[in-house]
């Protein structure tokens, strides 16, 4: 919920959002977000204004193991889990307006214009993007399992 809550946000602003939040997890995601604005600025020398969340994704972590005392001397292990939190920030170019398009090419670039129908061929938005990680799949469970 939170990834969806700053996703397409300027930094400043999710950074805003973060700070009045009421959840756990949001002092966490503000701190890093403030330390991956710092870094942007000094290491890929973005400006602060035009940056932006592209893309905010909570995933899994790893499991933190602690021993759980019991009755005559037996013991258990407590798995704590955790969770990451994965930011692309992205800065905004200025927009450049095309010139020399008469109204019907121009709404045509905007999308105003209905398309034709083919039959099999229709455009569909993306509901999601994978991250470009290159650690591979290896026996998928068909449920995810926190």
């Amino acid at each position: 919920m939170i990834g969806n809550q700053i996703s397409g946000l300027p930094v400043t602003e999710a950074i805003r959002q973060m700070q009045f939040s009421s959840k756990k997890a949001s002092d966490r995601i503000k701190h890093s977000l403030v330390w991956a604005r710092k870094n942007a600025m000094f290491q890929k020398e973005m400006n602060p204004e035009n940056m932006f969340v592209k893309l905010a994704r909570v995933g899994k972590g790893k499991y933190r193991k602690r021993v759980d005392p019991k009755a005559r001397g037996r013991y258990g292990t407590i798995r704590v889990p955790y969770a990451h939190m994965k930011y692309v920030l992205w800065e905004k170019q200025p927009e450049e307006k095309p010139v020399g398009r008469n109204p019907e090419e121009r709404a045509l670039l905007a999308g105003d214009l209905p398309r034709r129908d083919v039959k099999g061929f229709k455009l569909y938005k993306k509901t999601w993007m994978p991250l470009n990680e290159r650690k591979p799949v290896i026996n998928p469970k068909p449920f995810y399992n926190w």
